[in-house]
C-alpha cells in the first residue's frame, strides 16, 4: 500500500514536470510561427527567380490568401467618398468612425490599408469607345456617335483622367487552416463592411481574380491582366496564379548602377519610398494631396495593433528611460555648471510626446499601433521616376511627412507594397488610433460607373464623370438651375448619350419650350406639337398599351389622373374641392366606362363622354360647377384632348412639343401625356425596355395637393417598373414650397444642381445639408454647365463645359448669342 502510494506521488511528480501551461503553449506557438515567418522571409528575398520571390503561396478563387504557413488574408475594396468637401460636424463622425474600424482589430490581426492610383492602359487613353458608331440606327446616330467618342477621349486626355483610383483594405490573422482562417476573416470582413457602409463608402470582398488583378498592375504596369481559374489554373497547364501574374524578371540593380529602384521585364522603373518621420501635427489632408498627384503610385501602411495592457507597459517602460535620460542630462549639466533646468529640445519633446501617449491609452481610450508606412511609383524611365518620386516627397514634406528613399532593400519594399497583408519592411514607429485615423483615405470623390452617362468632368481632378442611373436604388431626378445656368444643355448630354449607349431604352420629353425637338428630329423621333390648328390630339382615357391589365385596374389609374387634373383646376379658379367632387368624379368615370363599352366599338370614353355624364348626373354642383371646369378643354379651339388619339409611339424617341399650349392648359396637359407615357412604361417593363421620361417646369406639378399626390404615386410606381424620370426647374422654391414635395426630391437618388438664385440656394442648403464648399458649386459665380452632382452617396463636383465648333455643341446649344456668332 505504501508502495503504491509512493508510485502514485512520483507519476503525480512527473505529470507536474510534463505539464505546459495554456500560457506556455501559446508562447512556444508564437515563437514557432514566427521562426517559420522570418524562415520563409528569408527564403523570399534569396530566390532566385520571380515567382518564388512574389509574397505569397496560394490564392484561393474566393479571395484568401495564404500568405505565409499559417497566416492567411482578405481584401475589401472600397470607395471614395465626400469627405474633404462635407460639413465639420459630418468629417468628424467619419473620422470617428476611421478610429472604430481600426480599433475592432485584434491584436493578433495586421492590418494594410492601400490607396492606388493606377494609369490606363496605353491604348485605352484617348482611344475608348464610349459609344458604338455601328449599333447607332441612322447616318446622323453613327456620325454624331463618333464625335461624342472624340469629344470623350479629348478630356480624357486632360488632367488625371488617364488615372483610376482605388482603395483597399486589407487585413491577415494566423490560423491552421484555410477553413479556421475564413471563420476569422469573415466575421471582420462583417464588420469592416457596416463601418464603411455608415460613412457612405460602399465596400465590397474582392474574390481571387479581383486580387490577382491588383497584383498585376503593380508588377506588369500598363500591361493587360487576362486570367481565369478554370482555364489557367489546371493539372494540365501546371502553373500556379503567381505564374500568371509574375513579370519574367526584376532587376534589383537596373543598370548595374542604381540601388533604390528595380526595373521590371517591360522596362519599366519602380521604386518603393518609406515614410520615415511625421510631424506633431498631421492634416487630414496629408495623404489625399499625395495621392491626388497625377501620377502612378501607391501609398499604403501597416498598423499593427498592440494588446492594451503590453501598449500601456511599453510606453510606461519607455517614459522611465527618458526619465533617466533626463537624470543623467541633469547631473551632467550640473557637473558643468550649467542650468539643469534646460533640457535638449528632442529630449524635452519626447518626454512630452510619450506622456501624451499615455494620456491617450489610459484616459481617452484609444489604442498603439505599430505603423509603416511606404510609397510605390514607377515610371518609363529614370529620369521620369526620378521626377516622380521628388514631386511625392515635396508634397510629403508639405504635409509633415519625412519621406526617404529605400537603398539596398527594394526586394523587402515591393513585396511589402502588394495588398497582401505581410509586412517585409522593419522601419517602424507607434502611432495612436487617431495618429493612424488622420491619415483619411479618401481623397477626391470620383464617379465612374460601368455603363454610365457621361454628366461632365470632376471639377477637381478632371476625370470623367460617369454615372449609370440604372443602379441608383431610386432613379428618379431633378435637374435645376437658373435660366442660362446650363439645364439644356446638360439635359441633352444625357438624352444624347443614352440614345447612342442604349439602342433599345424609350425617350419622351414634356418639351415646354420646343428646345428638345432638334434632337427627336435627327436621331429619328417623332414631335409631336400641341397648339391650336396643329391637329395634334390625346384622349386621357386612352388605354392603349395597357390592354392586359383587368378593366379595374384600368379605371383605377384613370381616375387618379382625373382628380389630379380637377383639383389642378378648381385651385386655378381658387375654388375649393372636396371629398363631394372627388366622389362625383369617381362615379362618373365609371360610367363614362361603361358606356364606352355599350357602344362596342372598342374605344375607349372621350373627355366629351365625360363632360356629358357630369351634366346628368343629380348633384348642381356635378351640373354647373365641375362640368363647367371642364367646358374649354371639349370646346374648340382647344379641344386637343377631347378627340381620339392619333399619337402614336413608334418610335423610340417621343417630343410632346407644348410651346403653343396656353398656360392655363399646362398641368391639364401635364397629367394626360403622364398617363400616356405611364400606359407605355408597363408595356416596356413587360419586353424588359427601360423608359426615360423628361418634364420641364416640373414645379408646376407640385403647385397643388393633389396633383402631387398623383405624381408622387405615378415616380413611385415608375421606379418599380423600370421608369427614369427627370423633372427640370429653375424654380427651386416653388417646387419645394411643401413638405410632400421636399420627400419626393429627397428620396429622388440623382439631383444636379446648377447655378441657383440666392434664394434657391439657400433652400438647398438647408434641405441637402450643403457645406460650404458644395455651396461654392452652385453660387452665382459659377460658369454655366458647372454645378454639384448627386448620385446615390456621391456628390461630385462639375465642370460641363462643352467644347464647341462640332454638330452636338450646335443641337445642345440654346444661347442665341452662338448662334449669333454662326450665323
Amino acid at each position: 500500500m505504501r508502495e503504491e502510494r509512493r508510485a502514485a506521488k512520483e507519476a503525480e511528480k512527473e505529470a507536474k514536470k510534463s505539464y505546459t501551461s495554456v500560457k506556455s503553449q501559446l508562447r512556444d506557438r508564437d515563437h514557432e510561427l514566427s521562426e517559420k515567418t522570418a524562415d520563409a522571409r528569408r527564403r523570399r528575398e534569396a530566390a532566385k527567380d520571380v515567382v518564388r520571390y512574389i509574397g505569397y503561396n496560394r490564392m484561393y478563387q474566393d479571395g484568401i490568401c495564404e500568405v505565409e504557413e499559417g497566416l492567411f488574408s482578405s481584401t475589401i475594396a472600397f470607395d471614395d467618398t465626400s469627405y474633404h468637401s462635407v460639413r465639420d460636424e459630418q468629417q468628424k463622425a467619419m473620422f470617428s468612425a476611421l478610429t472604430r474600424l481600426y480599433d475592432q482589430f485584434g491584436a493578433d490581426t495586421l492590418v494594410q490599408m492601400s490607396v492606388i492610383n493606377t494609369p490606363l492602359l496605353k491604348e485605352d487613353v484617348g482611344h475608348r469607345q464610349f459609344f458604338d458608331p455601328s449599333r447607332q440606327s441612322c447616318e446622323a446616330a453613327m456620325h454624331d456617335a463618333q464625335v461624342f467618342n472624340d469629344i470623350l477621349n479629348d478630356k480624357v486626355r486632360e488632367g488625371v483622367s488617364n488615372i483610376r483610383r482605388n482603395r483597399y483594405l486589407t487585413y491577415s490573422v494566423s490560423a491552421d487552416t484555410a477553413e479556421e482562417a475564413a471563420r476569422q476573416l469573415a466575421r471582420i470582413e462583417t464588420e469592416s463592411s457596416r463601418i464603411l457602409n455608415s460613412i457612405g463608402s460602399k465596400p465590397h470582398l474582392m474574390n481571387g481574380t479581383q486580387r490577382l488583378s491588383v497584383l498585376h498592375s503593380l508588377l506588369n504596369p500598363y500591361r493587360p491582366f487576362i486570367f481565369d481559374y478554370q482555364r489557367d489554373i489546371s493539372s494540365v497547364r501546371m502553373q500556379t496564379t503567381k505564374d500568371c501574374i509574375a513579370p519574367g524578371q526584376i532587376d534589383f540593380k537596373p543598370d548595374g548602377v542604381y540601388n533604390d529602384c528595380f526595373k521590371l521585364d517591360n522596362g519599366i522603373y519602380g521604386q518603393v519610398l518609406v515614410m520615415k518621420k511625421f510631424g506633431s501635427e498631421l492634416s487630414d489632408r496629408a495623404l489625399a494631396d499625395i495621392v491626388d498627384l497625377p501620377i502612378p503610385m501607391e501609398v499604403t501602411w501597416f498598423v499593427q495593433p498592440m494588446d492594451k495592457s503590453k501598449a500601456i507597459n511599453y510606453v510606461r517602460t519607455r517614459s522611465a528611460w527618458i526619465d533617466k535620460e533626463i537624470i543623467e542630462e541633469q547631473r551632467s549639466a550640473v557637473n558643468k555648471g550649467y542650468d539643469f533646468s534646460i533640457l535638449p529640445q528632442e529630449l524635452k519633446y519626447s518626454k512630452e510626446e510619450t506622456e501624451d501617449v499615455l494620456d491617450n491609452l489610459q484616459n481617452k481610450n484609444q489604442r498603439l499601433y505599430v505603423f509603416t508606412g511606404l510609397i510605390y511609383t514607377y515610371a518609363e524611365s529614370k529620369e521620369q521616376l526620378d521626377t516622380q518620386a521628388m514631386r511625392i516627397i515635396s508634397m510629403a514634406r508639405q504635409n509633415s511627412i519625412e519621406v526617404d528613399t529605400y537603398e539596398y532593400r527594394q526586394r523587402r519594399g515591393l513585396n511589402s507594397i502588394l495588398p497582401l497583408g505581410h509586412n517585409h519592411v522593419e522601419i517602424s514607429r507607434m502611432f495612436t488610433t487617431a495618429q493612424v485615423a488622420i491619415l483619411v483615405p479618401f481623397a477626391t470623390q470620383e464617379l465612374d460607373d460601368a455603363g454610365g452617362n457621361y454628366y461632365g468632368q470632376n471639377k477637381h481632378s478632371r476625370n470623367l464623370v460617369l454615372c449609370n442611373r440604372k443602379k441608383l436604388t431610386s432613379p428618379m431626378g431633378f435637374v435645376c438651375g437658373k435660366t442660362g445656368a446650363g439645364k439644356g444643355m446638360f439635359v441633352k448630354t444625357e438624352m444624347t448619350a443614352t440614345i447612342f449607349s442604349n439602342p433599345t431604352d424609350e425617350i419622351y420629353v414634356i418639351d415646354r419650350a420646343g428646345e428638345y425637338t432638334g434632337i427627336a428630329e435627327r436621331y429619328g423621333g417623332s414631335v409631336f406639337h400641341f397648339g391650336v390648328g396643329t391637329g395634334t390630339y390625346l384622349n386621357p382615357f386612352d388605354t392603349v398599351s395597357v390592354e392586359h391589365m383587368s378593366r379595374n385596374e384600368q379605371i383605377a389609374f384613370k381616375i387618379d389622373a382625373m382628380l389630379a387634373q380637377a383639383a389642378a383646376s378648381a385651385a386655378e379658379s381658387d375654388e375649393p374641392f372636396t371629398q363631394i367632387d372627388q366622389s362625383i368624379i369617381t362615379r362618373c368615370v365609371n360610367i363614362a366606362f361603361q358606356s364606352a363599352a355599350e357602344r362596342g366599338d372598342g374605344k375607349p370614353p372621350l373627355l366629351q363622354d365625360f363632360y356629358d355624364t357630369l351634366r346628368k348626373q343629380p348633384e348642381k354642383q356635378a351640373r354647373e360647377d365641375i362640368a363647367l371646369r371642364y367646358e374649354r378643354f371639349i370646346q374648340p379651339p382647344m379641344d386637343f384632348f377631347n378627340h381620339q388619339s392619333n399619337v402614336d409611339f413608334k418610335s423610340r424617341i417621343v417630343d410632346f412639343n407644348l410651346k403653343d399650349l396656353p398656360d392655363s392648359m399646362l398641368v391639364f396637359a401635364l397629367i394626360n401625356i403622364c398617363e400616356a407615357v405611364r400606359n407605355r412604361m408597363y408595356f416596356n417593363a413587360k419586353r424588359n425596355v427601360r423608359t426615360w421620361l423628361y418634364v420641364e417646369e416640373m414645379q408646376s406639378m407640385f403647385a397643388y395637393p393633389t396633383v402631387l399626390n398623383y405624381f408622387s404615386r405615378f415616380s413611385n410606381e415608375g421606379r418599380k417598373f423600370g421608369l427614369l424620370l427627370t423633372g427640370i426647374t429653375q424654380n427651386a422654391t416653388a417646387m419645394l414650397n411643401n413638405e410632400a414635395a421636399q420627400n419626393i426630391v429627397l428620396n429622388a437618388d440623382f439631383l444636379m444642381l446648377l447655378k441657383q438664385s440666392p434664394l434657391d440656394r439657400m433652400r438647398w442648403v438647408e434641405l441637402l445639408n450643403l457645406s460650404e464648399q458644395e455651396e461654392e458649386c452652385i453660387d452665382e459665380s459659377v460658369e454655366p454647365g458647372d454645378g454639384l452632382l448627386i448620385a446615390g452617396n456621391a456628390r461630385v463636383p462639375i465642370r460641363g463645359k462643352f467644347p464647341k465648333g462640332n454638330v452636338l455643341y450646335e443641337l445642345f446649344s440654346t444661347n442665341p448669342n452662338d448662334r449669333k456668332k454662326d450665323r
